[in-house]
């Protein structure tokens, strides 16, 4: 008798539902999927303001606060909705909530490649953001495989992995929108997107809802403040870049046939930088402690992102900006699995909104200063947010329990 590959039923049914102990294995599959997830995500990234650029009937500063605005939109719908995904994993299994925020972003993204609308793009992105909490499904997944010793170590493989996809995606992005034209391009992001849902679907074990462990430090509200300035200013750092670089590669001598593969280098040297960051700094911190850490790295990486402002050719540019990522990117996994050991989905939710924030608030920022002010100016914004961030994390106990 002729029977189906057993992948099928697989695909088509999910896995029984019954509960399962997440393994090591089940964490790096997860982070995987992130990794293709987030490569998708940030496909369009730095392809995205060139196309704006193109199909703007705008003056030069209108256009730049419409590409802080569509960039930025899909930060701040996700920092809204980021809670409620969070809050539905004690309800919905995370797993199945994590597939079918994929499937939602797999159509979402075909639709770029139809329109050349700017406010049309706005609330496509505005879409993605509200489903951009699959993130936070795997976070919540990432904590569930681990025990207390492994979180940190595996939470800093995940945020690597996340690290990794942001910056290959707009390296390729870049170059397949030379290659192939932006539309063509789109359709293939949104393809790519199917990589990780399969994954999931296929290999990841069914999950019941959430149900958190008792968390061996109980975490207060001066702490998880403390700890969500800190990764919203480090996500700055982080993200700022790609919506100005438009601007900033003219002044270093870069031609315009050439600003948008150069921008892709750009990104793509300092991304992975940021990935190699996130899994080191977190290890130093097993052996030097959280806070002191924290406290270094971020602080390193305020005056490389003060620097930027000094380089005249693009050489010189990206090594510090591959010296700021790979510092400032260690600083969130360690406040993450801090906070998301034992944690309810909303309160993982909520620390995650910190990198939605952040997403959003970036090009937002830098547009901004770039309209209207200078770079040096906007590079010692950022440094200096960071640093009152940090001053506030280190002031605040991290084991001290609050008083009933």
């Amino acid at each position: 008798m002729w029977h189906l590959p057993e992948w099928i039923p697989g695909l088509l049914l999910g896995h029984p539902q019954r509960s399962a102990v997440l393994s090591d294995r089940d964490a790096r599959l997860v982070a995987f999927a992130q990794f293709v997830a987030a490569f998708s995500w940030n496909y369009v990234y730095v392809f995205l303001p060139f196309y704006i650029l193109r199909i703007s009937p705008h003056d030069r500063e209108t256009t730049l606060l419409w590409t802080g605005l569509i960039l930025g939109v899909t930060g701040m719908a996700s920092t809204l909705f980021a809670p409620i995904w969070g809050g539905m994993a004690s309800r919905v299994s995370p797993k199945a909530l994590y597939e079918v925020g994929l499937l939602i972003q797999v159509v979402l993204f075909a639709c770029f490649a139809l329109t050349t609308s700017l406010p049309v793009l706005f609330l496509l992105r505005m879409a993605i953001g509200m489903v951009g909490g699959t993130s936070t499904m795997g976070l919540i997944l990432i904590s569930a495989a681990s025990d207390h010793e492994r979180i940190t170590s595996n939470v800093g493989l995940f945020q690597s992995a996340m690290t990794l996809g942001q910056i290959t995606g707009p390296f390729v992005g870049a170059f397949a929108a030379d290659l192939l034209g932006f539309a063509p391009t789109f359709l293939l992001g949104s393809a790519v997107l199917l990589v990780p849902f399969f994954a999931v679907r296929l290999k990841v074990p069914w999950v019941e809802r959430l149900s958190p462990r008792p968390p061996a430090v109980p975490i207060t509200r001066r702490r998880f403040v403390a700890g969500w300035l800190v990764c919203f200013t480090a996500t700055l750092q982080l993200v700022f870049l790609p919506s100005v670089l438009p601007e900033i590669l003219p002044a270093l001598g870069v031609p315009g046939a050439a600003a948008v593969r150069v921008a892709g280098a750009i990104v793509f040297a300092y991304g992975l930088a940021a990935a190699a960051g996130a899994v080191v700094v977190s290890r130093a911190a097993g052996r030097f402690g959280r806070r002191r850490t924290v406290l270094v790295a971020g602080g390193l990486a305020s005056l490389f992102q003060v620097a930027l402002w000094l380089p005249a050719s693009v050489g010189l540019f990206t090594a510090l900006r591959v010296m700021q990522t790979g510092l400032i990117a260690g600083v969130i996994p360690i406040v993450f699995a801090q906070i998301a050991a034992g944690a309810p989905g909303a309160r993982i939710g909520l620390i995650n909104t910190s990198r939605f924030s952040g997403n959003a608030a970036g090009p937002l920022l830098a547009t901004l200063f770039f309209a209207h002010f200078s770079p040096l100016l906007l590079y010692g914004t950022l440094a200096a947010l960071t640093v009152v961030s940090l001053a506030a994390f280190y002031r605040t106990p991290l084991t001290r329990v609050r008083p009933a």
